[in-house]
């Protein structure tokens, strides 16, 4: 059962990063769905009912923004997350595209919506989420707790009062232990030059997915392991090298940072993140691991809670007041060729009659002109890539995997086989390409 509120009563004010995200989607939408594919075939009315107890379970997923007050506030939303059901065998891509066209209005709330696909054997689930309630790894967790609430036909656990809402993440960086002062990067005028804009007109975005084959993923993190940097790094490099070839002189890749595995924050159905900004030069692509220990120091850097503490007292103290002051932030401290949100390994919750057979996502877009977004998930032994974007380049994905398998191989010399341009977009049907065996 959710708790009743009266509709106008505070839940708590938004935090500065909040704000800014808010204030920046004033006209500038940005919502992210995460899509689920589950082994069993369920109905709408069993889905609201798993959903109700979710909501009931986490209170950001009960609340709506109000901008009217001085000071921007979650105020308890008495709706329930809306469930929309697609036809049998709809493209999950299809609808993560549609999505990106209706902004969530950030009243009456909730901040999230969801639509179901049946499919043959299953059945696939997206929910989306307004950025001011949570991240991708808070998505995550409401993905888990809807999987379990589903295998029992339940409503979830015991719900929550008010007091149990989440901090800001600025409430919990302030009684961080960051002794260590914090010396900053360099200033860097190529690195830090702003992007650009374009105004929402909810436009379709293009859609890519690509899974590697799990050897792959298997060699992928055993070599990372061996190389000593993070598959996250792997990755970054992965792409670098993909624009430097495609004749980029400088790439920049802007990687969202999980403040409750960098700085311990607690963890919650609520925004803990941090943005991190790497770049590399056409003249790194030669030697690809050195390309990747370079963005994993660099993000390393970042992540030190000194780092991550100065980033967050400094946005408490100058935050962004108008849309326009959100706008120029966002537009300095998010602008990237590439935008690289990585879930890392999904622990699947082992039910009997209910699994989750797969996660893609975080899929979104931000309204930055020439943007790439990509979220990347592993479950089941298997990395999954997501990429939003307007401006589609046909083989990144195919190309990054192949990057990948030609480092990731057994001792010997690279592979020398040509690239074959070939990716999986919405409404388009092709072969899989060499390095996955999804099928659309």
């Amino acid at each position: 059962m959710l708790i009743s509120h009266a509709h106008t009563e505070t839940a708590r004010e938004l935090g500065a990063f909040e704000r800014a995200i808010d204030l920046y989607m004033h006209r500038n939408p940005v919502q992210f769905s995460l899509i689920a594919e589950i082994d069993r075939k369920v109905s709408e009315q069993t889905l609201a009912r798993a959903l109700r107890g979710v909501q009931a379970r986490h209170p950001l997923l009960r609340v709506w923004v109000d901008r009217r007050a001085p000071q921007a506030r979650y105020r308890w939303a008495e709706g329930l997350v809306r469930v929309e059901t697609a036809a049998e065998g709809t493209p999950w891509q299809s609808v993560v595209a549609d999505e990106q066209t209706h902004p969530i209005a950030p009243e009456p709330g909730p901040l999230l919506r969801t639509v179901l696909i049946p499919a043959e054997t299953g059945s696939v689930i997206v929910l989306t989420f307004a950025h001011q309630i949570t991240d991708g790894i808070g998505g995550m967790r409401v993905v888990a707790d809807l999987v379990a609430a589903l295998d029992g036909d339940e409503e979830g656990g015991e719900p929550t009062s008010e007091g149990d809402v989440p901090p800001s993440q600025e409430t919990l960086l302030r009684a961080l232990d960051a002794t260590t002062p914090h010396v900053g990067p360099p200033q860097d005028e190529l690195t830090d030059a702003p992007g650009e804009l374009t105004q929402f007109s909810g436009r379709a975005p293009h859609v890519s997915t690509l899974a590697l084959q799990r050897a792959l993923t298997a060699r992928l993190v055993s070599r990372c392991r061996t190389e000593g940097v993070s598959v996250h790094a792997a990755l970054c490099a992965a792409a670098c090298t993909v624009f430097h070839r495609a004749g980029r002189t400088r790439v920049r890749v802007l990687s969202p940072i999980d403040l409750r595995r960098a700085a311990s924050l607690p963890d919650a159905v609520a925004n803990r993140f941090a943005g991190a900004r790497t770049a590399s030069e056409a003249s790194q692509a030669g030697n690809f691991w050195e390309l990747a220990r370079h963005h994993h120091q660099a993000l390393e850097d970042q992540r030190a809670p000194a780092a991550l503490k100065a980033g967050s007292e400094a946005l408490e103290q100058q935050p962004p007041a108008t849309p326009e002051e959100a706008e120029a932030m966002m537009t300095v401290v998010t602008a990237a060729d590439i935008q690289i949100t990585n879930l890392g390994v999904v622990e699947a919750p082992a039910h009997s009659r209910t699994s989750l057979t797969a996660l893609w996502g975080p899929a979104q877009t931000t309204q930055l002109r020439g943007e790439h977004v990509l979220g990347v998930a592993t479950l089941g032994g298997r990395l999954r890539m997501t990429e939003l974007t307007h401006d589609p380049v046909a083989v990144l994905l195919p190309d990054m995997a192949t990057v990948l398998a030609q480092h990731c191989a057994d001792p010997g010399p690279p592979s020398s086989r040509p690239v074959h341009p070939v990716s999986k977009y919405t409404h388009r049907t092709r072969r899989p390409h060499p390095m996955s065996d999804t099928q659309e």
